[in-house]
């Protein structure tokens, strides 16, 4: 296929970023031009794989509580807002072939109505159809918060000139073609998407060979222990998870995520090893359990490796993957509350259990086939 200009467009999350790096990657190796929007931290990995088009964004550095809708969704408007003159800006020039968009970046799917070109909506969270939607069954609205956002998407849509959109169809964002991240086994009720969706296989990060690839590859057993990069000021879950740890005598490599400081911990074991953020493909190789808060990304990284999860979501989404995990018996979710010594047998059991590995064993083989760049690359042609 002779090259074309593909515009990517995500949000400053890593979670929405890593997912696609390797794909768009396979994309420019192929001939086309690929550009894609790009924000401070986030530009150096994205210009490894493509040309970045920067700006500044409005959610980069800021904690919005995403558990409380009134809150995420101003912000997520300011993005939109942010982002789309960013991008109209750029395409003044030249307009794209095609735009692949984020299912959270707003923007890239108001420009592509704006300038008139095709458009894909990329999924790195559960897809949603009229049997399955993580807004429907697992976030809370509040009813009066929204009529006044859909106020303020008004504006936008206004201010940016597609006269021809309703508020409603702004939020929803849906598109004829969608490419999902992970496989169809893992989206509740996948085998009711149709045609317009194309799932693939996970497009999995290579190990990182930090500087602590030694320590984790000596280090067993190993539990490794993160909750993102948004809700990380949970000290008490970080002090309960190094008791267990600790309790078992096992090692234990932390990703602190910046807002919890290792003296807040109190002293620690030479058998943990504590980082703002863990190089986590180097953690997950030699992991024998990973305690998480259930991103999808961080979760389809850990099945990829045979770790099996035990997940404390911190929001809807995160239960929504934390349900389908228990599901699908590759792990379980935390409850609500818990004890170390209780953590300790659930480590125990669940590392043991037979089914479990056996599950994940079936699972990963089914990930592991080194197609996800291509699959992601072939999706994106066709739709050209």
């Amino acid at each position: 296929m002779t090259g074309r200009h593909i515009l990517v467009v995500s949000i400053p999350a890593w979670g929405h970023t890593y997912p696609m790096l390797s794909g768009v990657a396979e994309l420019a190796a192929r001939g086309h031009r690929v550009s894609w929007l790009a924000t401070g931290a986030f530009e150096a990995a994205i210009g490894k794989a493509a040309e970045p088009v920067r700006y500044r964004s409005p959610m980069e550095g800021v904690r919005a509580d995403s558990r409380n809708v009134a809150e995420v969704m101003p912000l997520m408007l300011e993005e939109a807002r942010a982002a789309f003159q960013a991008l109209a800006e750029f395409t003044r020039a030249e307009k794209p072939d095609l735009v692949v968009f984020d299912v959270m970046a707003w923007a890239g799917w108001a420009l592509a109505k704006k300038l008139g070109v095709p458009a894909i909506c990329s999924w790195p969270v559960f897809a949603s159809n009229e049997h399955f939607s993580l807004n429907r069954e697992y976030v809370t609205f509040d009813e009066q918060a929204m009529h006044a956002m859909f106020g303020q998407i008004g504006a936008f849509i206004e201010e940016a000139g597609l006269h021809d959109v309703s508020p409603q169809d702004f939020f929803e964002s849906d598109a004829a073609r969608n490419i999902v991240l992970f496989p169809r086994e893992f989206q509740p009720y996948g085998e009711t998407f149709d045609a317009r969706f194309t799932f693939v296989s996970p497009c999995i990060r290579e190990s990182e060979h930090s500087a602590d690839a030694d320590w984790l590859r000596a280090a067993k057993p190993l539990a490794a222990v993160s909750l993102g990069t948004i809700y990380t000021d949970n000290i008490e879950f970080y002090r309960t998870c190094l008791a267990a740890i600790d309790r078992l005598g096992w090692h234990g490599a932390v990703s602190l995520g910046g807002t919890v400081r290792p003296s807040d911990l109190g002293p620690v074991s030479d058998r943990v090893l504590l980082r703002d953020r863990l190089p986590m493909i180097d953690t997950l190789r030699h992991a024998s359990a990973f305690l998480a808060q259930g991103g999808l990304s961080s979760t389809m990284e850990a099945i990829a490796h045979g770790v099996p999860l035990l997940i404390a979501p911190q929001m809807g989404e995160q239960r929504a993957v934390a349900d389908r995990v228990a599901e699908l018996g590759l792990g379980v979710m935390l409850p609500d509350s818990f004890t170390a010594d209780e953590l300790a047998d659930l480590l125990t059991t669940v590392t043991r259990d037979e089914k479990t590995a056996r599950r994940l064993a079936e699972f990963r083989r089914g990930m592991l086939d080194g197609r996800g760049a291509g699959e992601f690359a072939d999706a994106v042609e066709t739709e050209l």
